[in-house]
C-alpha cells in the first residue's frame, strides 16, 4: 500500500469509529443499519480523498506561486506551505484534527516528489 493509501486508510478508520457508535446506537433493523453503515463508508471515503486532492493542490499552487516569484524551496518552505493548508482546511471546520495531522504528515512526505518536480533535482538550489 503507498502512503497515500496508508493516510486514506487511517483517515477513513478515524472517521468510521464515530460514526459507526452512532448508527449502531440507532433504533433500526440489521438490514436498514448495515445499509446506513455502507452508505457512510462510501461518504467518508470520498471526502477523504476530495479533502487530500484539494489540500495537494493547494499546497502545489503555493510552490508554483513561491517558484513563479524568482524564490527558492527547499524543505522548511514546503513544511511551512504544509502547515499553512493543512492548518486553512482544520480552521474551516472541513477537517478534523486528527485527519489534519495525517495529511499534514502525507503531504510532508511528498516533499522529495516536489523537491525534483519544481527544483530540478535532489538537491534544494
Amino acid at each position: 500500500m503507498d502512503k497515500a493509501g496508508s493516510f486514506m486508510k487511517g483517515l477513513l478508520l478515524g472517521a468510521l469509529a464515530g460514526v459507526v457508535g452512532g448508527v449502531l446506537l440507532a433504533p433500526k433493523s440489521g438490514k436498514e443499519t448495515r445499509e446506513d453503515l455502507m452508505k457512510m463508508v462510501d461518504k467518508v471515503k470520498k471526502d477523504a480523498v476530495e479533502y487530500f486532492e484539494e489540500a495537494r493542490s493547494m499546497v502545489m499552487e503555493k510552490v508554483a506561486a513561491l517558484k513563479a516569484a524568482g524564490k527558492k524551496l527547499d524543505e522548511k518552505k514546503y513544511f511551512a506551505i504544509v502547515g499553512e493548508v493543512v492548518s486553512e482546511l482544520k480552521d474551516d471546520k472541513a477537517i478534523t484534527l486528527d485527519a489534519a495531522k495525517r495529511l499534514g504528515s502525507q503531504l510532508r512526505r511528498d516533499w522529495k516528489k516536489v523537491q525534483t518536480a519544481f527544483v530540478g533535482s535532489p538537491e534544494t538550489k
